[in-house]
């Protein structure tokens, strides 16, 4: 009986589970532990992560203070500000072709821009919530809880440098139809409503952006946009669907339908588009984005003098005076160092005017020298230097009202202003033109009666020098910012000096002792013929200021003025805008 049960032990299974569960419990016990550990982690982590990165957020709003403000996040939020563990300063650099950890530069190496931070990166850390792998010690595989973020904060404006908008007359509309027309090489006629719809009208710059990427088919980034050369009739267009003001819409679609086929336009001398430049063709709807506006007649002037090459004026623009024509022979303009339109941050944005050299010639008509008539035409020369505007600085009120309530600061300039008579070097009016100096004007002959009578001229008026100043646009200040629908209110700064002070200037040089040099019979024995020279040089004098009179003369509106004006500038003046602001709502970057 016994050996017989004993005989069954070896086949006898019962309870043989028991010991497999005393021996797996404890495994079983540490894998679940183990779990929960790792589980309790991981949501620790995000968390963390979360709060880390809503910390930065407000950090990136003053980084100067962010240690401050980061702690007191996180304070205010649950946390323990302690688990804050450094804090890096330094900027966004708005670049897609760096990874996004590598857009945070602290050192502002990659790009310094204004040299002001305007970014943060917060390091935190935390013990994790543990219960069985505690036990293991320093075999701990579940490390403390850490998260990184960064954020930026980032102010924005749009700014341009115009003539302004000036009352529409029909001298300034003839100034428009003859002078821009003769440019494009075609007969322009806009009247007197079309220019005021212009001149009073705005093109949303983002929607304009994205109206001619869609025209011509461009699906990169708005920096690759600015890089292409695009017909005029193209820019017209993509601006005709982005105006505000049916009026204004009308008059861009008929330049848009005169001007097609003319040459294609550089972007790059008329745009600057700050951290627009990496971002995606239509991606400013998808963030808050800087929403500005561009003048309808600005962007007009300033794309039909963006033609490359130099400007056309084959077919001389009459310009007429009483008692004497004023034709406009030749034109040229400087580089585009700088951009017609602008927008970004402060300390990295700014603007220009063109550079311009302006050819006159006056044709003071038949004048009697010693009984004899001679047709004369006396050579002007005008160099007009670039107004512009540096944008200093962006202060954002605590509101949502930004254009109402920002207050932006421009540095602003007008250009250095000169004249001359006389003969310039062969390369004067190639553009980009070269500078010209006093020493470059030689004499020019302007009367020449069968060898017997010759003059020659040769003046240079006193300069007018620029003036430079800063002015404020917002709540408080004599500017106002605008909005893609309402221009704003712009402020003018210069020196006071219109077109006639200094053409008149002329006159004087001309008057002085080498300002006319006559000559009979190619002598001048004082004897014979100081009496005769004094004639010659009363009838010249005497025919010169009468026309120069007239083309600088105390009008209302001077039709030299006229005539910049048409171009987009103001001589001896600049009227600054602010076309838009955007108070930095703070990104992770």
């Amino acid at each position: 009986m016994i050996w017989r049960r004993l005989r069954r032990v070896p086949r006898d299974e019962r309870a043989v589970v028991a010991p497999m569960v005393a021996a797996l419990t404890a495994t079983l016990l540490g894998t679940a532990g183990f779990a929960l550990d790792a589980g309790l982690y991981y949501v620790g982590n995000r968390d963390l992560r979360a709060a880390t990165e809503a910390a930065a957020l407000a950090a990136a709003m003053d980084p100067r203070d962010g240690l401050n403000r980061a702690r007191n996040y996180l304070a205010r939020n649950g946390r323990d500000p302690s688990v804050l563990q450094s804090i890096q300063i330094g900027r966004y650099c708005p670049d897609i072709s760096l990874r996004p950890e590598d857009r945070f530069d602290p050192g502002m190496t990659r790009c310094p821009g204004n040299g002001q931070e305007n970014a943060v990166r917060l390091h935190t850390s935390a013990p994790s919530r543990q219960f069985l792998s505690q036990l293991l010690g320093p075999l701990n595989p579940i490390p403390p809880l850490a998260a990184t973020a960064s954020a930026a904060r980032i102010d924005e404006a749009g700014i341009e440098a115009t003539s302004g908008i000036l009352t529409v007359t029909n001298s300034l509309v003839n100034s428009v139809n003859n002078l821009l027309g003769a440019l494009l090489g075609i007969q322009l006629v806009l009247t007197t409503a079309d220019v005021e719809a212009l001149m009073g009208g705005n093109v949303d710059a983002g929607l304009f952006f994205d109206k001619l990427a869609d025209r011509i088919g461009e699906t990169g980034t708005y920096g690759d946009l600015a890089k292409r050369r695009v017909k005029l009739g193209d820019i017209m267009a993509a601006a005709r669907d982005s105006a505000g003001d049916p009026r204004t819409e009308r008059v861009l679609g008929l330049l848009a339908g005169q001007v097609g086929k003319n040459p294609e336009i550089p972007l790059s001398g008329l745009f600057g588009l700050g951290l627009l430049e990496d971002m995606p063709i239509g991606g400013r709807d998808g963030q808050p984005a800087l929403r500005a506006g561009m003048n309808a007649y600005q962007l007009w002037a300033f794309a039909v003098q963006g033609q490359p090459g130099s400007l056309n004026l084959s077919k001389p623009v009459d310009l007429l005076i009483p008692g004497s024509v004023v034709r406009l022979t030749g034109m040229a303009n400087g580089p585009a160092a700088r951009p017609r339109f602008s927008f970004g941050p402060a300390g990295e944005t700014s603007v220009n005017t063109s550079t311009l050299r302006l050819q006159l010639e006056i044709g003071l008509g038949l004048l009697r020298l010693i009984g004899a008539l001679v047709d004369v035409r006396v050579p002007i020369l005008i160099d007009i230097g670039a107004g512009g505007a540096d944008l200093q600085k962006i202060s954002c009120a605590d509101t949502d009202e930004q254009a109402r309530d920002t207050e932006v600061t421009l540095h602003g300039y007008s250009g250095l202003v000169n004249a001359y008579i006389g003969t310039p070097p062969n390369n004067a009016m190639v553009s980009p033109m070269p500078a010209l100096s006093e020493g470059q004007i030689g004499q020019v002959r302007l009367v020449n009666v069968l060898g017997l009578i010759t003059v020659d001229a040769r003046a240079v008026a006193s300069p007018v020098l620029g003036r430079s100043e800063d002015v404020s646009f917002g709540p408080d200040g004599p500017g106002r910012v605008g909005t893609p629908a309402s221009p704003g209110a712009p402020v003018t700064i210069g020196n006071n000096a219109a077109a006639g002070p200094l053409l008149n200037s002329l006159i004087d040089s001309l008057s002085g002792a080498d300002g006319l040099q006559v000559k009979l019979l190619g002598l001048c024995l004082p004897l014979i013929c100081s009496e005769n020279i004094a004639i010659v040089r009363q009838t010249l004098l005497g025919g010169l200021v009468a026309p120069i009179a007239g083309l600088v003369g105390n009008t209302a509106d001077p039709l030299l003025d006229n005539l910049l004006a048409a171009l987009g500038i103001q001589l001896g003046h600049t009227s600054l805008w602010v076309t838009g602001a955007r108070c930095g709502v703070p990104v992770l970057i």
